[in-house]
């Protein structure tokens, strides 16, 4: 990764392990409204080029997680239909730059997909490709440790910003 690069490159990590009394709170607070229920529009409406950035991702992090002998991650609609909206509120300014809602993006999967153990998120902005996001995680050592982590799903979102930074979330659970 070079000079230029990084001076884009913003990465912030965050994970939350969900004790069973943290699952029962989440369980009780209501879906963000900003999420939609529905995780087959976007899939089947894609979002080029989104979509062929967030396939590279995917494949980048399983090469990598293959290369620690790993198991690969298995990718998720629900997830990836809340990290999308996560870098939409990001990209609009809705929220700032960060892991804002995390508990409540946590709360509503734990809800919709039935206990989550375990949940991180990687988010990154920049004007890069896949594999220049996933090399910045990499080279971060709160992030690799969510890609080397005990996970089994992951949801992957990007959107556009109005000055063409885009907006990477990635989100893990088990």
């Amino acid at each position: 990764m070079n000079m230029v690069t990084l001076r884009f490159l913003r990465c912030l990590c965050y994970t939350l392990s969900l004790s069973l009394a943290g699952v029962s709170t989440f369980a009780s607070v209501h879906p963000p409204a900003h999420v939609s229920l529905s995780a087959d529009a976007r899939f089947s409406a894609g979002t080029p080029p989104f979509a062929s950035m967030e396939k590279d991702i995917l494949r980048l992090v399983n090469k990598y997680r293959h290369s620690k002998r790993l198991p690969p991650l298995q990718i998720n609609q629900l997830e990836s239909t809340v990290a999308e909206q996560h870098s939409r509120n990001m990209a609009s300014g809705r929220t700032p730059f960060g892991h804002e809602g995390f508990h409540q993006r946590s709360a509503y999967l734990n809800k919709k997909m039935g206990p989550i153990r375990v949940m991180a998120e990687n988010v990154a902005s920049g004007q890069m490709s896949a594999s220049e996001v996933v090399d910045g995680w990499l080279h971060s050592p709160g992030h690799r440790r969510n890609i080397e982590g005990d996970f089994r799903l992951t949801g992957i979102g990007l959107a556009r910003g109005s000055r063409g930074m885009i907006y990477f979330t990635q989100i893990f659970t088990r």
